[in-house]
């Protein structure tokens, strides 16, 4: 079965590009703050229909033609916990694997040859389900909420490196402010 991925200019409704998903058991959009780049998480299902994998289909918009690389994460099981993107950035990062330890591994849409999508780091066995970037990018909180009792590593993305971790137990919400400066955890 097919099914159409279809990016529409408003007001014209013209179609600017589409993309056919084959086999598809289930989607998700997420769009970059600048409307930059488009990521369609994409799960399928195998020939057998017995089990899914996912992959991600990367619209770059504000590129000629509007190209979209596909991307598939190296243990294509994977279940996908979390994704988001740097906020006005090029970078995005994905939680991905098995709970209680998935793997946490960050992307750029601007390394690599031919401006092609490529992987930064992988980082592996973290306590981590939910992602929040600062409104100023470049630093990342990973979080492990509610069940993961409040797990959290501030994790700089420029210099790939750990800045701090701490443990804010039963933290179910996290919130930056708009400056990047200050961030704030609930215990609701």
């Amino acid at each position: 079965m097919k099914t159409p991925v279809s990016l529409i200019q408003i007001p014209s409704k013209e179609e600017l590009r589409q993309k056919n998903l084959f086999s598809v058991s289930d989607c998700k959009i997420y769009w970059q703050s600048n409307g930059d780049y488009l990521a369609v998480n994409v799960e399928r299902y195998t020939k057998t229909k017995k089990s899914t994998y996912t992959g991600f289909e990367l619209f770059r918009i504000k590129e000629r033609d509007i190209p979209i690389e596909v991307l598939e994460l190296e243990n294509k099981n994977d279940k996908i916990i979390a994704f988001a993107w740097e906020p006005k950035g090029h970078r995005f990062a994905v939680i991905h694997g098995d709970n209680p330890k998935p793997d946490v591994s960050i992307y750029s849409m601007r390394t690599g040859q031919n401006s092609r999508v490529s992987k930064l780091t992988t980082l592996k066995g973290k306590q981590a389900n939910a992602l929040f970037w600062s409104p100023a990018g470049r630093y990342i909180v990973l979080a492990g909420l509610k069940g993961f009792n409040g797990q959290l590593e501030f994790y700089n993305v420029d210099e790939l490196e750990t800045m701090a971790t701490a443990e804010h137990f039963m933290a179910t919400d996290i919130e930056w402010d708009p400056t990047g400066r200050y961030m704030v955890h609930l215990n609701a």
